[in-house]
């Protein structure tokens, strides 16, 4: 044997060890659809040994209508050189049913010729594992959707009671009691937003929160919120500036949700300021709505703004100590903005403050 025989034997013989090597199976078919190459894995996938099947085409094996099938995809590829991704049911040799993705790419060698080179892979242990995730994510909902609603009835009961004895009805109370009353019926309406935000996130996360989009005007609901949240606002002594364009036309969007997302975030910028201001500003940008609500409060830290819109995550302010809510207040203001098509961002230093912003297409692009 020649020195270059030799090397082109040798060169064949290392091409086959590395494909037989890998696990998925691989093949390449000819222009006229045969097979001109299989790994192992190949055969042990099919069943069938490769020496038998080089040379053949899928009209040997598999049924008319499933193979017509397999040479109409195979012939796009020839034709166009398109990649083609198929996800299909297959039975094996002992009747066990696999999810399998085939994979087929155009080469061409030197010459011109045109093979098809494929690969699949076996994805059903993946589909398996998605479909038990689904299960269990479907299962959550259902146990924190039945466990919300089963807090909010005693909780309407324990609001009532708490109302009628702060309200005289059931005989006067001394200020000492009025003192512990109005802590209990605050802790109450604490535990309310807390039910409230879950069941909201819950729908939110799981796709099934319904959204009445029609025309409204942003302006309008800026100022709604802030005559609802002036008091709160008044009574830690700062100011509650309003800044508002009103060259923003009316658009399309759930004007309840977004009544929820600015309180959301005034009730936000209540929670960590203590002096100074909160302004809210609306400003139209090109074919974008802009809103800001800033605060003078503590800040927030670099490491803490990285996550502050995950759910659940309830970031200290300025190494403060200071945590509020459940931590899923600004994670349902990114999920209200992302159905709306909009953005969603913060800018803040510690000490210095923060701004909240978001912006909106008008068109809802």
């Amino acid at each position: 044997m020649s020195e270059h025989k030799y090397r082109e034997a040798e060169s064949r013989d290392y091409f086959y060890k590395i494909i037989n090597s890998i696990p998925d199976p691989i093949f390449v078919k000819d222009r006229a659809h045969r097979w001109v190459l299989l790994n192992e894995a190949h055969a042990q996938m099919i069943g069938i040994p490769t020496e038998e099947m080089l040379g053949k085409t899928d009209h040997d094996y598999f049924p008319k209508a499933q193979a017509d099938v397999f040479w109409a995809k195979d012939e796009v590829v020839f034709e166009t050189g398109t990649e083609n991704v198929n996800e299909e049911l297959w039975t094996d040799s002992k009747g066990i049913r696999h999810v399998i993705v085939t994979k087929k790419n155009l080469y061409i060698d030197d010459k011109g010729n045109k093979f098809i080179v494929g690969v699949i892979r076996d994805i059903t242990d993946l589909k398996n594992t998605q479909e038990k995730l689904k299960e269990a994510k479907d299962a959550q909902s259902r146990f924190t959707s039945v466990v919300s609603h089963e807090l909010r009835t005693p909780l309407a009961a324990i609001r009532t009671g708490v109302n009628i004895i702060l309200d005289g009805l059931s005989g006067p109370i001394n200020y000492e009691q009025r003192d512990f009353l109005e802590i209990v019926k605050n802790n109450i309406e604490r535990l309310s937003r807390l039910i409230n935000d879950v069941l909201d996130f819950q729908k939110l996360d799981s796709g099934k929160m319904h959204f009445v989009m029609k025309t409204n005007d942003i302006n309008e609901v800026i100022q709604e919120v802030h005559k609802a949240m002036h008091h709160l606002v008044e009574k830690k002594y700062l100011k509650f500036e309003l800044n508002l364009d009103e060259k923003i036309p009316h658009f399309s969007f759930d004007r309840d949700k977004f009544v929820q997302l600015v309180t959301n975030l005034v009730n936000n910028a209540i929670a960590f300021t203590d002096k100074g201001s909160i302004a809210i500003t609306s400003k139209l940008e090109g074919e974008l709505v802009h809103v800001a609500i800033k605060d003078t409060g503590v800040g927030i830290s670099a490491e803490s703004l990285s996550k502050l819109f995950n759910p659940f995550e309830q970031a200290e302010r300025n190494d403060s100590g200071k945590r509020q809510g459940t931590g899923l207040g600004l994670a349902i203001c990114r999920e209200i903005i992302l159905k709306h098509k909009g953005k969603i961002w913060v800018e803040s230093k510690p000490a210095e403050g923060s701004v909240f912003h978001f912006t909106l297409p008008l068109g809802g692009k």
